[in-house]
């Protein structure tokens, strides 16, 4: 149970909106709002508690998530809905989880491991979705290059030191590129060396100790006994004593070198192009077949999809793992999200993928600060509208005034100006604390992008291998979303995407309280929690049920 303080200077408004306003909104709306009492840092929640904290009701359990669990109880029970599907645009997804499994799309229109392409959609034995980081021959992308990478490759050699088109967006694109890149790069080699230097220390080490542990399998006890004799072995023993004390094993050491050191052969290298084992045209965007079915192969490596997948769908109430948002739903995994930055195309094919079959909402938890090719998903955004298809994304974990800090993609803005599209929803997090530190201090925000926050720090969800974990990001956020708007659609498929965006913003909880955030400088300050979004709200299921009941019936 939260701290509850009754002080009357910080008070929460928790806003319902029902039929008939005087302001004009395209959904006529009056505003009722009443105020309650639940400042506080939530350090006392339960285990179980936390485990699903991202369901419960702010007024039931003094616990700010979307009020799912007080929607199924008071709203749904006993009411009828129509099946849809919920396209995830993300990694490679464990589809055998056992808490995932019953919820997979199937295509029903394609003949399973016949070579055939059934339905002549382009894509041969897509029965359960489609990997665009793949070739025929099985091989699937695991590595990428970040995008700033790309555009460094792309540009270096157009804009040298003599060019004079200096003035173009696409050299202060590469000047920018090149910052950050030269920038990473450094970094990354810098902790290499700094690792590297502290394993090669622990290996010295081992070897002259191993008189006294010949198995090396290092006792403290044995340690300490070496170090208090003080003889020319005690920095040795100093050395494996310290890394025991912190926690740390010979293999946790040897995988923890194992990032810089991706980062600098792979994600960083201009000379690495992991496009090489693909057919068809990075460049062109017509060239949309490619790819293979393979959507599970290398999850020992990529458990992102799945995370997201058990926020949305995880099966309710069978005493397994988590319970998902909604369970008459089937995911579609689309797979474009490498170890590394997504291509632009393969986001712009997948939301085309997604639309062309049967997808009415898409999930995009992902995010990069450059963008080679972002009017092709400008132009994918506005196809999903055409085809009344919302799409939900994930606001970024930079913890960004994205006002200010304005490279962020995918958005639905052109040039960080107008918006193409009503059908986008961009989601940042928050954590379960009512005080300052409600807005999660990872997460993006902005009054001009970011539409409406959601639960994202701590969330327990699935994890490949039947396995569950809590993580925290606005991608977890974004799939809450996702989730509230596949029950909306669900129980209202009369109600178009644009009108299931606007619900969702609207029916939000407003928090009538502070946050910190950090400056441009660095600096934290105190800012009102309204001001960090376009609707200054969190999502919240009971509420926008609530009011799709209503515009419905409109």
């Amino acid at each position: 149970m939260n701290k509850i303080l009754r002080n009357f200077g910080n008070l929460i408004i928790i806003s319902l909106f029902l039929f008939g306003c005087k302001e004009k909104h395209d959904i006529d709306l009056e505003f009722i709002s009443y105020s309650s009492l639940f400042i506080g840092k939530n350090d006392t929640l339960s285990t179980a508690s936390k485990k699903n904290w991202q369901h419960k009701d702010i007024v039931w359990d003094t616990v700010p998530g979307v009020s799912l669990d007080r929607a199924y109880q008071e709203l749904l029970n006993n009411k009828k809905n129509e099946e849809l599907v919920i396209a995830i645009l993300d990694t490679e997804i464990d589809i055998s989880h056992e808490d995932l499994k019953k919820h997979i799309w199937k295509n029903p229109n394609e003949i399973a491991n016949n070579n055939i392409d059934d339905d002549d959609n382009g894509y041969v034995d897509d029965v359960h979705g489609w990997n665009f980081l793949g070739n025929e021959r099985g091989e699937n992308i695991i590595y990428a290059n970040n995008e700033y990478v790309r555009i460094v490759r792309k540009y270096q050699d157009k804009f040298d030191l003599e060019s004079k088109d200096t003035l173009s967006l696409d050299y202060k694109e590469y000047k920018r590129a090149l910052k950050t890149y030269q920038l990473k790069l450094k970094e990354a080699q810098e902790e290499f060396n700094f690792v590297k230097g502290v394993v090669d220390k622990y290996y010295i080490a081992k070897d002259k100790l191993k008189h006294y542990f010949p198995d090396g399998d290092f006792t403290m006890d044995k340690l300490k006994k070496i170090l208090e004799e003080k003889n020319d072995l005690s920095p040795f023993a100093e050395t494996v004593f310290n890394m025991k004390q912190y926690g740390y094993s010979e293999f946790d050491m040897n995988e923890k070198i194992k990032s810089p050191q991706i980062l600098i052969e792979k994600n960083l290298n201009i000379e690495y192009d992991e496009r090489k084992i693909l057919y068809g045209d990075t460049e062109d965007i017509s060239s949309i077949n490619y790819g293979n079915n393979i959507l599970s192969a290398n999850i020992n490596k990529f458990y992102h999809g799945t995370e997201i997948a058990g926020v949305i769908i995880a099966t309710r109430n069978n005493n397994t793992g988590i319970n998902g948002v909604i369970n008459t739903a089937k995911i579609m995994p689309v797979c474009i999200s490498p170890i590394g930055n997504e291509h632009d195309k393969d986001i712009a094919t997948g939301i085309r993928y997604a639309v062309n079959n049967g997808a009415r909402i898409i999930n995009m938890s992902f995010g990069k600060n450059f963008s080679l090719y972002n009017n092709w998903i400008l132009d994918a955004i506005k196809y999903a509208e055409q085809n009344d298809v919302l799409i939900v994304s994930s606001a970024g974990n930079s913890g960004y005034n994205l006002d200010v800090n304005n490279h962020y993609y995918p958005n639905d803005n052109e040039n960080n100006g107008r918006e193409v599209s009503k059908n986008f929803i961009l989601v940042g997090a928050i954590s379960n604390n009512i005080d300052k530190s409600l807005l999660a201090y990872f997460s993006n925000f902005g009054k001009t992008d970011v539409d409406i926050f959601a639960p994202g720090d701590e969330i327990y969800t699935t994890y490949p291998d039947n396995q569950y974990k809590f993580d925290s990001g606005t991608s977890l956020s974004s799939a809450l979303v996702s989730g509230v708007a596949a029950l909306i659609r669900s129980y209202y498929p009369d109600l178009k995407a644009s009108q299931v965006k606007e619900i969702i913003m609207k029916s939000g909880v407003s928090y009538n309280i502070n946050v910190e955030i950090k400056d441009q400088d660095g600096s934290k300050k105190m800012v009102p929690f309204s001001e960090l979004s376009k609707s200054g709200k969190v999502v919240n299921a009971y509420n926008a049920l609530l009011m799709a009941e209503q515009v419905s019936k409109k």
